[in-house]
């Protein structure tokens, strides 16, 4: 039985968010040409004291928007202060980034710091554009009404550079410690306050094991280890914009992808 969710006044529209029984599940018809090119993978965001999702007069503004607060670029969804995540796969990238106060922009993204060297040359004033290293997770995140033996998932990536590095690091080193596949066991990423070397106050991340995963979790996963192996997933780093470009004073973490702030 589908479940009614919500009314739309204007029309007399009843909203359902269930797939109805009467409708084919799986189906695919209209959307064969859609290749990896043509979707945005979502990135798993927090949100910062200076965020445009907590302006008003900026487009990504999301109504409730709090910083510590964990986002969904894509769909603007707000997940509160922690997540359940699955660990598929995992990226080291080299990004280009220009300076904010040229213009900003982003240059590109390498998978080895060789590359990036070479495609800066070939960039108008190379000097007013920095390399950063960044850690690139692709992860199922478990979403609310999941349980283990019927998991609800999103296909997510969370991009760690700068302060995030080292949670990257320290998230490596548990899974290593586990041993296996990567996607063997969950992880709960929370939320949590921490000062940068100036005492500028930020949010990061804290990842801690949750235990294993179910075999509907571990197949699920395997899917998508292989379409990341075989290229069927990109991260879409020109959308990124975690600052007000604008504001007079932003915190050192309030960008942890582009280091000129």
């Amino acid at each position: 039985m589908s479940k009614q969710v919500a009314v739309k006044q204007e029309t007399g529209l009843v909203i359902v968010d269930q797939l109805p029984e009467w409708m084919k599940k799986g189906g695919n018809r209209g959307s064969e040409e859609v290749t990896a090119n043509d979707i945005t993978l979502p990135r798993l965001e927090i949100i910062q004291d200076l965020s445009p999702q907590r302006k008003k007069s900026e487009p990504e503004y999301i109504e409730g928007a709090e910083e510590g607060m964990v986002f969904n670029t894509v769909t603007k969804e707000l997940l509160g202060d922690q997540v359940l995540v699955i660990p598929v796969y995992f990226q080291m990238q080299y990004i280009i980034w220009k300076d904010r106060k040229k213009g900003g922009g982003f240059g590109g993204a390498f998978p080895t710091e060789a590359e990036a060297i070479e495609a800066r040359k070939a960039l108008e004033n190379p000097e007013d554009w920095a390399i950063v290293d960044t850690h690139v997770h692709y992860v199922l995140r478990l979403a609310e009404g999941s349980t283990m033996e019927d998991p609800i998932f999103e296909e997510a990536v969370i991009s760690m550079a700068k302060s995030k590095a080292k949670v990257s690091r320290n998230w490596n080193t548990l899974v290593k410690l586990a041993g296996g596949d990567r996607f063997s066991r969950m992880y709960v990423m929370s939320v949590v306050p921490e000062k940068n070397k100036n005492g500028d106050a930020y949010f990061n991340f804290k990842v801690a094991s949750k235990g294993y995963v179910s075999k509907p979790m571990y197949d699920a996963a395997e899917v998508m280890y292989e379409a990341v192996r075989a290229g069927q997933r990109t991260v879409i780093h020109e959308e990124e914009k975690e600052i007000n470009p604008s504001a007079a004073k932003p915190t050192a973490a309030d960008s942890e992808e582009n280091p000129f702030n």
